[in-house]
């Protein structure tokens, strides 16, 4: 073979290799251009992001020192008719939600400390055996009967608490604020009658039945309101304590009638210093 017919099939072989390789760039450019121009334009598709709850919810509770307008209580309820007044304690458990820098909300149910007390009475006569003579039923022994006094005052309450945040300074902010909502009272009075041997008076005699003891009890359902102001402190960005003043109105002590029939009315309130701990939950 010749060098000329050698180099006339290089030349062949090389035309050959061209045009495949220019026929296969045009068939995967025309397989791009199908695909639309998003495939390389618009990249992947984005990221679902998960969907939270919200942001501001918390969870809060409070103890409040307070001036109770409810007397130290009596056995027999006699110190109600006075205008003395004492000290007690509350404790409340809530959650809420802060809005914004501004305003929050939450409600709170609390719990006021008991007030009772017992104590005995002076002694009475009292009859232990009636005798019928000539058909007339006659007292014949007696005794003297000792009254024990049980008196007690229980309350609750359930508030909606709205609250103006007023600005923060070094991680204080000062807030007024102002509630509504339910009080609930149990008013209870009792006494029991003994003799002088410890035993109940409860004496059955020729037909007769003698029983002294009275009970009373009065639970009421009330309107609750309430002001207050105060500071709170952000301790973490998710711990804060509150520190302020609240007074409370819940409404009147539930008509009672004390053991010796008085009526008993007054007005429930209470000025109190109050301390409380919030927790931002997100």
């Amino acid at each position: 073979m010749s060098s000329h017919d050698s180099r006339l099939r290089m030349i062949a072989i090389a035309t050959t290799l061209g045009a495949g390789i220019a026929t296969g760039a045009w068939q995967q450019s025309a397989a791009a251009a199908d695909l639309g121009p998003s495939f390389f334009v618009d990249g992947p598709p984005p990221e679902v992001q998960p969907v939270e709850f919200g942001t501001g919810w918390y969870i809060r509770g409070d103890l409040g020192y307070a001036n109770d307008s409810l007397p130290p209580l009596t056995s027999n309820l006699a110190q109600y008719l006075s205008s003395a007044r004492q000290a007690s304690l509350s404790a409340g458990l809530g959650f809420g939600y802060k809005f914004n820098n501004w305003i929050r909300a939450d409600i709170i149910g609390e719990y006021r400390k008991t007030i009772a007390a017992t104590g005995q009475g002076p002694g009475q006569t009292c009859v232990t055996q009636v005798t019928t003579i000539n058909n007339t039923p006659t007292n014949t022994a007696f005794d003297t009967c000792t009254p024990n006094y049980r008196s007690s005052i229980r309350r609750w309450d359930l508030l909606a608490n709205l609250y103006a945040d007023l600005g923060t300074w070094y991680g204080i902010t000062p807030y007024v604020g102002g509630g509504a909502g339910l009080s609930l009272t149990r008013a209870s009075s009792s006494v029991n009658w003994y003799m002088s041997n410890g035993l109940p008076y409860h004496v059955t005699t020729d037909g007769f039945y003698f029983n002294w003891d009275k009970y009373t009890s009065n639970l009421r359902y009330q309107f609750a309101w309430a002001l207050m102001a105060g500071v709170s402190y952000a301790m973490t960005d998710h711990i804060s304590v509150d520190v302020g003043y609240r007074y409370i109105n819940l409404g009147t002590l539930p008509s009672i009638a004390d053991p010796s029939g008085t009526i008993v009315n007054k007005t429930m309130d209470a000025h109190e210093v109050r301390v409380g701990l919030r927790y931002m939950i997100d």
